[in-house]
């Protein structure tokens, strides 16, 4: 009788955790496991689990087709979204913002970084996501784009959608990226009064893998590694002509290398070298890690590469909603904590109102003016790039009590509450909405019959317009051996391909050089001795 499928029935009390325990993303085995704890003589099996989950997505669609369904939770949920479709009705393109990353993106918008992460979907769409950086430091999800390709028009599609999330009055002082060809042109053309920095670790890793290989002793690579730290942290223009100069000089013969330099980075100096991004408010943000971290954390909540675009939006929604209330606990804890270090006459107007990342900041320059820990001349660059006062500025300013203006306005957290979590961004455009149907009321009643019988029947078209039948998107072929391979199997892991400087690190070398990409009879050293 145990291997009767009635046997193995979930009861109405079973069935609402499982309901709860799918939407938190738990999966299969381990709801099952939950139950059994409840229910020892609890006899279903995994396949049980499986055919439930199924069963309650073909209620949830309620007849609907996936998208159609997405598109209606979006639209339900206070998303701002936008969607794009081929001529065949197939999903090209998803915009979508949560409420609450939203609100964030506006009390934020001074600095974002942009980059796109894969194997989230099992269309094999890229995700281009758009990170921020909080008063405390940490970083919070802005909004998600799943695009077709990573063309130019693809990227300005995503950033003018972003652009209308973020309103005139919040436009980004700071873009980082990496070396996107596409994605740069994209943000010259949407944000052209926003400053677009590249990151100085995939600058050192693109280095590594194309100039390693020419360099046989590992010497002589340290040398030069040392040598182009000391170029791109030049603390002015002038020293970086100079360095450039014995740079140049010293690796004249390394054609290969500098050729490579000269052709990919030197053109981009202005976007990575120390002499111009300390001139700009960058918060502290050279690099993308932010960006990675955050597509880290994301597939943790995804945990396969194989699901639809609904399923993705549900995982999503629940790592924002996660980080936003640990960004209302700090904001809460951090109003009313005091350290004892800092409880001097200094720092009483801007305690419990800056956050204490940016309070440990200047406690560090406050102890240095204090006991002469300084260098000889103030550059301003941490002023510049952190809004915080530095040692030397403070040192001149001999007063007692820093002025809460001396701060920038990211790292201020007396003017944030974050109440309305869910339809704080709609305010503004429901204000807007409002008074244009006040409008629309007092000029209708002015109508003549015949036009008020016009605009009746225009509003009753626009609001009985259905929405266009649209397909799921068609799957993207991927880079690498085509699935028809034997050698080569479909795989529902999130974790990325090696990136080019990870084969070089971990590639066989040389026997003659210790390069890599070919052996030692085919080594250019062998041949030229």
């Amino acid at each position: 009788m145990s291997g009767h499928p009635y046997c193995r029935r979930f009861s109405n009390e079973e069935i609402m955790r499982i309901k709860e325990m799918c939407m938190a993303g738990i999966p299969p085995r381990q709801i099952l496991s939950s139950l059994r704890q409840s229910n020892p003589h609890l006899r279903a099996i995994s396949r049980n689990i499986y055919n439930k989950k199924a069963k309650i997505l073909e209620e949830s669609l309620a007849g609907r087709t996936v998208i159609q369904a997405l598109v209606d939770e979006l639209g339900e949920g206070g998303f701002s979204y936008n969607i794009e479709y081929d001529q065949e009705g197939y999903l090209t393109h998803l915009f979508f913002a949560h409420p609450i990353s939203i609100e964030l993106s506006k009390s934020y918008p001074h600095v974002f970084l942009m980059d796109c992460t894969y194997k989230t979907n099992k269309y094999k769409m890229p995700l281009l996501d758009i990170i921020g950086v909080s008063s405390f430091n940490t970083s919070f999800y802005s909004c998600f784009v799943f695009m077709q390709k990573e063309e130019e028009k693809d990227y300005v599609w995503a950033l003018e959608m972003f652009n209308k999330i973020l309103g005139v009055h919040n436009q980004p002082l700071v873009i980082i990226s990496d070396r996107e060809l596409a994605l740069m042109n994209a943000i010259r053309i949407v944000f052209p009064s926003a400053c677009n920095l590249l990151c100085v670790w995939h600058i050192e890793k693109n280095i590594l893998a194309n100039c390693k290989p020419h360099f046989r002793e590992e010497v002589d690579w340290v040398a030069f590694l040392s040598t182009w730290a000391d170029l791109i942290k030049s603390p002015n223009e002038s020293s970086f002509d100079k360095a450039w100069d014995c740079f140049e000089n010293e690796y004249k013969e390394n054609a290969a290398v500098l050729n490579y330099i000269k052709g990919t980075w030197l053109p981009l100096k202005e976007k990575f070298v120390s002499a111009w991004t300390d001139e700009v408010a960058h918060l502290g943000n050279q690099a993308t890690s932010r960006a990675e971290g955050a597509h880290a954390t994301l597939k943790k909540y995804l945990q396969v590469s194989t699901g639809g675009l609904r399923e993705v939006k549900e995982k999503i929604c629940l790592a924002i909603e996660h980080q936003f209330q640990e960004i209302k606990t700090q904001l809460s804890s951090e109003k009313v904590r005091v350290p004892h270090r800092l409880r001097i006459p200094f720092f009483k107007e801007v305690v419990t109102h800056v956050s204490m990342f940016a309070l440990d900041e200047l406690y560090k320059q406050h102890e240095a003016a204090k006991y002469g820990n300084l260098s000889s001349q103030c550059t301003g660059h941490f002023f510049k790039t952190m809004g915080i006062p530095c040692g030397h500025m403070i040192k001149d300013m001999k007063i007692q009590v820093l002025p809460l203006n001396a701060i920038h306005n990211q790292w201020r957290i007396d003017a944030r509450l974050f109440n309305n979590d869910q339809h704080a961004s709609l305010d503004d455009e429901n204000d807007q909405i409002n008074s244009l149907l006040l409008d629309f009321k007092e000029k209708y009643e002015k109508l003549p019959i015949l036009q008020k019988d016009d605009t009746k029947r225009q509003l009753s078209q626009f609001v009985g317009t259905s929405f266009p039948l649209i397909l799921e998107p068609k799957i993207q072929p991927h880079k690498g051996r085509p699935l028809g391979s034997k050698k080569r199997n479909e795989s529902s892991s999130t974790r990325r391909e090696p990136s080019k400087f990870e084969i070089v690190e971990k590639s066989r070398k040389c026997s003659v050089c210790k390069g890599v990409g070919h052996n030692k009879s085919t080594c250019p050293f062998q041949v030229a001795s």
